[in-house]
C-alpha cells in the first residue's frame, strides 16, 4: 500500500519549512545590519565614465584648501560661541539656563558637562530658588589685539577673554582667563557623548563637541568664582 502524506500535514511541514527559511534570512539581515552599524561615516566618490568603453575611475573627494580653511573658521566660530553660552550670566536665569540647556550641553561632551554642573554658579543659576545678584558677560578684545582663540593643534585650541562681571550694587570686576579647549566630533572614534539626530539638526549640524577645558590661567573656572567677596 502506497503511504499518502495527509494535506493538512503537509501544509504544516511547508508552513514549518517557510518559518525555518524565513527566520534564518531575518537572523542573517539582522547580522548583517549589526556589522554596518554605526553608520557614521559617509565617503563621497566621483563616478567618472568618459565613454561606454571606459573604465570606472573611483577617487575619493580630497578637501581643498579653502573648505579646509572655511573648516577651521567654523570651528574657530564655534569655540567663540560655546565660551560666550557658557560663561555669560544673566540677572534673568532663564536666559542663561536654556544657554546651558541649549547650547553648551550638547556642544560639551559628558565629562565636560559634568564638571560644568559641579561650578558654584551653576547650582546658584540652575538650582536656585532666589534670583541671582550678579551678572557677566564675556569679551574678547585684547589690549595687544591678540588672536582670542588661537589654534595649537589639530583640534585643540587656546582661548583668551576677559569675564566682565557686575553685582546687584553695580559694583564690577574684570577677570582675565585662558581656556584650553579641545573639540572632537562624533563622528570620529571614541567620542564621549554621541548626539542623536535632533540634536544634530536642531542645535549641532557638525556634531562637534567640546571633549577638554581647561583653564590654564585665571585662578580656577570662572564659574566656579565665589561672588559673595565681589
Amino acid at each position: 500500500m502506497v503511504k499518502t502524506v495527509e494535506p493538512p500535514v503537509l501544509l504544516s511541514r511547508i508552513l514549518t519549512f517557510v518559518l525555518a527559511t524565513s527566520i534564518v534570512v531575518m537572523c542573517a539581515m539582522v547580522f548583517t545590519l549589526w556589522k554596518m552599524i554605526p553608520l557614521e561615516r559617509p565617503e563621497v566618490f566621483f563616478l567618472q565614465t568618459p565613454t561606454r568603453s571606459a573604465n570606472v575611475i573611483i577617487e575619493p573627494l580630497v578637501p581643498d584648501n579653502s573648505n579646509k580653511n572655511a573648516l577651521n573658521r567654523y570651528k574657530a566660530g564655534f569655540i567663540r560661541e560655546y565660551v560666550i553660552a557658557r560663561n555669560t550670566l544673566s540677572t534673568q536665569p532663564g536666559i542663561t539656563r536654556k544657554n546651558w540647556s541649549r547650547i553648551v550641553k550638547p556642544w560639551s561632551s559628558n565629562k565636560v558637562f559634568e564638571k560644568l554642573v559641579q561650578t558654584k554658579l551653576y547650582k546658584e543659576f540652575a538650582l536656585g530658588e532666589q534670583l541671582p545678584n550678579i551678572s557677566c558677560s564675556v569679551n574678547f578684545s585684547s589690549p595687544n589685539n591678540d588672536e582670542p582663540v588661537l589654534r595649537m593643534s589639530n583640534d585643540t585650541y587656546n582661548v583668551k577673554f576677559t569675564w566682565l562681571c557686575e553685582n546687584i550694587g553695580g559694583q564690577t570686576t574684570q577677570k582675565n582667563y585662558k581656556i584650553q579647549i579641545r573639540i572632537k566630533s562624533d563622528l570620529d572614534e571614541n567620542t564621549s557623548g554621541t548626539l542623536d539626530y535632533l540634536e544634530k539638526l536642531r542645535d549641532n549640524p557638525l556634531g562637534i563637541q567640546v571633549v577638554q577645558y581647561d583653564v590654564l590661567d585665571g585662578r580656577g573656572d570662572p564659574l566656579d568664582s565665589d561672588t559673595a567677596s565681589w
